[in-house]
């Protein structure tokens, strides 16, 4: 008899799809960042989870390896609303 735990295999759904978005738009990397990793792992588990106890507790745990994520992520340059106010008024010409 084999002593080894058989692996289930994991797939890549909806969960994992959108992790990978996210993280890109943080500029993180999985392959570069452990939390990441976690994350995409962690995605592939919701993802594959047959019981709702397993589907449950990977997503806390997906939750909060994404919050470490997004604690570490450089902050992006985004304007305020005053910015994209500014933005959506059509320009004056002077003539």
């Amino acid at each position: 008899m084999d002593d080894e735990p058989k692996r289930r295999s994991l797939r890549a759904g909806a969960v994992t799809k959108a992790t990978r978005a996210e993280l890109a738009d943080l500029g993180v990397s999985p392959d570069s960042n452990a939390s990441a990793a976690a994350a995409v792992r962690l995605a592939k588990e919701l993802d594959s989870a047959q019981d709702p106890k397993d589907a449950a507790s990977a997503a806390r745990e997906l939750r909060q390896a994404m919050h470490a994520v997004r604690g570490l992520a450089a902050p992006k340059e985004r304007g305020d609303k005053i910015d994209e106010l500014a933005a959506r008024r059509p320009r004056q010409q002077t003539g």
